[in-house]
Order: structure tokens, then sequence, then C-alpha cells
């Protein structure tokens, strides 16, 4: 007997909503970044007692430092403002992590400027136009950065103030290599130059501790991760709550070792956390790291994941702070300690420092 085709006529199934459009995060970083190149940009047109206010003036053997003018035989107070500055440093990363990495390091400052003109170059609908004018950018930046540092060696007024420029053998020479060093750092290296060429990056891990804020991933909120309709509520408001530490700490695991751990189970939606899943931590990184996959030694603290993520959350109407800085002692729920040895250290250091310093001017 021959067979029947059966056919079966199965709906369609319904597409999900789509997922809320997130709002713009804060731009304070933006902002700050902005004042710093300018001041930057700036240092050299400052003056003082109608002179430049910050000079290094080399032929003349004299330091002007608005108002405060050093000779060579004034070298150990210029090396003793280095230590200071220094002492800060290492006191101030002890204190609140990375941040001179992800918001005042030069590196930093100019590939974000160069990112930000790339990304306004690729909007151009002829791909050619958009790389040439993006290059053009990159060089007239690196140009303009060259001529600025070396504007604080010698007086800037002269470097721009005439046409055509008279500069040295060696003015020229430094405003080429700087320029160029610029535009391959911040163009071309950009993250490379963080991990594999700064040594302030190796130094870190010895200046923070337990109690040392770090960019920090909360796992126990936000696993098992996984995209869902909107519309279902964050964890605490459905009832769900925070998983326990293990279950959340191999959730995430192998969220980012698939191949090495297996593929994680099919999760009905409120069994969720509150990662969608949108990846918008990981595109926004300037050191293109996954925040979620736990503690990065390479993360240099700068924020990005955090505003992007917290843009999510209010998106979904979940609370934000998915992603946020915090130490290892208070993820654990232990008490911070505020004195301990490297902070102690880091202010007896910078108080000899300054008490020297006093005492000689």
């Amino acid at each position: 007997m021959p067979h029947r085709l059966h056919l079966h006529l199965v709906a369609p199934a319904t597409p999900p909503p789509p997922a809320p459009r997130a709002r713009a995060p804060l731009r304070w970083r933006a902002v700050l970044g902005a004042a710093l190149l300018a001041l930057f940009y700036g240092l050299p047109w400052l003056r003082w007692d109608g002179r430049q206010a910050l000079l290094f003036d080399l032929p003349g053997r004299r330091f002007d430092l608005f108002g405060l003018t050093l000779w060579p035989q004034d070298l150990g107070v210029l090396l003793g403002l280095l230590a200071v500055l220094a002492s800060g440093l290492m006191l101030l990363t002890t204190l609140a992590g990375r941040v001179w990495c992800g918001h005042g390091c030069p590196q930093t400052l100019w590939s974000n400027l160069y990112r930000w003109i790339e990304q306004r170059c690729a909007r151009l609908p002829w791909p050619p136009l958009a790389r040439a004018l993006r290059h053009l950018l990159w060089a007239l930046v690196a140009l303009w950065t060259g001529i600025t540092f070396v504007g604080l060696f010698s007086p800037i007024h002269a470097l721009v103030g005439v046409w055509p420029p008279a500069w040295s053998a060696w003015e020229t020479f430094w405003v080429l290599f700087y320029g160029l060093a610029t535009w391959g750092n911040a163009g071309f290296l950009r993250e490379q130059v963080c991990i594999d060429l700064c040594p302030f990056a190796r130094l870190c891990p010895s200046l923070c501790d337990a109690d040392t804020p770090r960019v920090h991933y909360d796992a126990r909120r936000g696993e098992p991760r996984g995209p869902r309709a909107p519309g279902q509520g964050a964890v605490m408001q459905r009832g769900r709550g925070l998983l326990d530490a293990v279950s959340a700490s191999d959730y995430a695991f192998r969220a980012a070792h698939p191949a090495l751990a297996g593929p994680l189970p099919r999760f009905s939606a409120d069994r969720l956390g509150d990662c969608v899943d949108c990846g918008a931590c990981v595109q926004v990184c300037p050191m293109a790291l996954d925040i979620r996959s736990g503690a990065q030694p390479d993360c240099i603290a700068c924020g990005a994941c955090v505003d992007a993520c917290d843009a999510q959350m209010r998106a979904w109407q979940f609370p934000t702070g998915l992603i946020g800085h915090a130490s290892d002692n208070r993820v654990q729920q232990l008490p911070r300690r505020w004195l301990r040895m490297r902070v102690l250290v880091a202010l007896a250091t910078l108080g000899v420092l300054l008490a020297i310093g006093l005492n000689t001017l």
C-alpha cells in the first residue's frame, strides 16, 4: 500500500519583542579626557610675568614653572618634585586602582581621541574617502602634538609665530619623532602599548591588594546569562535572587570557555540572570577584554564597560551596578581596611619628600 504523505502545518513562531534601546551612558569620562587634552595643548600658551609659564629652556639652562625659576644647581628640587608625583601616583593606585591608566595616561587619552576620529570618519559613505580623511586627521593631530611637546622646551611663539618656520635641526627631529610616536601608538598599537611596552602596567600588581578597587562583574546576579524577552524583571524583582558563589563562578567559567567546559544547558527565562548577553561591555572595551570572564590583569579600569552595562540595565529597567568597581574584600563582604602596609609606606614616603622639599625651599 503506498504511503500517504501527511502535511503538518505549524504556525510560525512569534518572534520575541525587540530588546529595549540602551540609553546613552554618562559622558563625564569623555569630558575629563577632553579637559586633560586641552590642558596639554594649552600649557605652552600660558603666560606668567611676561614669560611662558611652563618652559624647559635647555639652551638658557633654566626651568620656568609658573613664576618659579629653577637653575642647574636646583636640579634636586626638580627631581624631588618628580619623586613626589611618583609617590602620589603610588598612593592613588593603591587606594583607587588603575585610575591613572584609565583616565590620565597619555596613551589612553590619545588612543581615545584617535578612536573617536576613526568612528566619525567611518560614517562617510565612501570607504576610500573615509580612510584618507582618517589618516589626514590623525597626521594633523600627531603633528600638532609634536609641536606642543617641543613647545615645552622651546618658546612656542617662536615655533609657530613665524612663517615659514625657522626650526633648528633638533626641533625638527623632535617634532617629527614625537608626532610619529603619537600617530603609531594611538593609531595602531593602542592596547599593545599597555600590554607589552608600559612598565607601569607591570608595576601595578605590586601596588594593589585585596582592598584596592577593580572592575568587577557580579556573576551571582548576572549568571546564567542569555537573551530574553523584555518585561520579565531583574532577579531580585522576580524572586530568583542571587546564586551561590560556586554556581555563579561555574556558569561564568563555562560561558567564557565553551570549548573546554562544554555548552551551557538551556535555562527558562525566569531562571536567567540579569546579564542579557548583549556584548556591549566587550564592544566598548579598549583592551578587547570580557570582564565577565573574571579578573583581567590587563584591565586599565577605564570604566567603559561599566557605562555600557549601566546603559543596558537602565534600558531593561534593571538595577545598575551589574558591572562596577569593587575590591576583592568587598565582594567577599569583608570590612575594608584603609590603613594597610602599602598605604602607610606610600604616605610615609610622600610625607618625607614633602618635608624635605619644604625645608629646602
